[in-house]
């Protein structure tokens, strides 16, 4: 339910609940019982906007012509009291697992259910906006986010403080964008993931992306990883796309993930066919062939779009 407070705040307090049933479940460790449990969720985020103009900057380099700064800071205070029955009682078919990205505080967005717990933390974020104009139209040239978890109430083996975590987005011209990723472990003074890429588009024909992943050594796995990406778009006319993603694993020196992805563009629909190869070291290639509906009032995939990080598609 959200407020405006003074003409500028914005406040919005949330409640919520959900009651899930597990039924008796046999494995090869065991047998679980039929088990019920409640989970109540509430707490409040707020943020606001400030803004800047300056109407008469000009830059012939960065095809900047007028500039406006949009700061926005947040805070989203999340509080999760101990679920009727705790995640250990429960079989971890839809667990959490390592991530990437910060995971979502907020329900329903966490949607890793049988891992529901206990929470008491603050997201804080801040996001700033450098736009200008560009052949009539406004784009942003500067485009970046900060958000930082700061735990009230750690569990065993947690920090006080979650990792920061970085998005930047630069488009010094409209064909040409640089993004960065990065997420730093301010306790241990970890650098654990950084990805980086550039992204060339021309026209609204093709784009080629050419980037650089780094996973720390133990943030994921007990495996320091060096990855090369390369993403090639082709729009091959109204109708129909085509997509090829490689990854390069510079470490073992093998090309471990393709991906090639068919776009259909069905008017009220996107469908999208992904072939996927993963050749991972110590197993045997698998392969992996997914199909996917986008509704295109609210798309996920569409024909012209160039997405960085794919695997949505094959359902990671």
């Amino acid at each position: 339910m959200p407020w405006t407070f003074f003409n500028w705040l914005n406040v919005t307090p949330r409640v919520g609940g959900r009651f899930t049933y597990y039924s008796a479940e046999s494995s090869v460790t065991g047998t679980n019982s039929a088990v019920y449990r409640g989970v109540f969720n509430t707490g409040v985020g707020m943020s606001f906007k400030a803004s800047q103009l300056w109407a008469d900057a000009t830059n012939s380099l960065l095809d900047v012509n007028g500039l406006r700064h949009i700061i926005e800071p947040s805070a989203n205070y999340v509080f999760v009291p101990d679920p009727s029955t705790p995640p250990v009682q429960l079989p971890q078919f839809d667990g959490e697992i390592p991530a990437l990205m910060l995971s979502p505080v907020n329900f329903p967005d966490y949607n890793s259910i049988d891992s529901i717990d206990t929470m008491n933390v603050i997201r804080f974020g801040v996001r700033n906006v450098l736009q200008t104009k560009r052949n009539g139209q406004l784009e942003d040239l500067v485009n970046w986010n900060l958000m930082l978890d700061w735990r009230l109430d750690p569990k065993p083996g947690q920090s006080d403080l979650n990792d920061l975590y970085s998005a930047l987005v630069f488009r010094p011209r409209s064909w040409l964008s640089a993004e960065s990723q990065l997420r730093y472990d301010l306790d241990r003074g970890n650098l654990n993931l950084a990805f980086h890429q550039l992204t060339f588009t021309p026209n609204d024909r093709w784009s080629w992306g050419i980037g650089h992943w780094y996973l720390r050594d133990g943030f994921i796995d007990n495996v320091e990883e060096n990855y090369i990406s390369s993403t090639l778009f082709v729009r091959i006319n109204d109708n129909w796309g085509m997509r090829a993603t490689h990854n390069f694993n510079a470490e073992s020196g093998r090309l471990q993930e393709q991906f090639y992805t068919i776009y259909r563009d069905l008017r009220s629909w996107t469908a999208a066919v992904t072939f996927r190869v993963e050749d991972n070291v110590g197993s045997s290639p698998d392969f992996t062939i997914s199909f996917a509906l986008s509704l295109k009032a609210n798309p996920a995939t569409h024909v012209g779009d160039d997405v960085v990080n794919p695997y949505h598609l094959v359902g990671e």
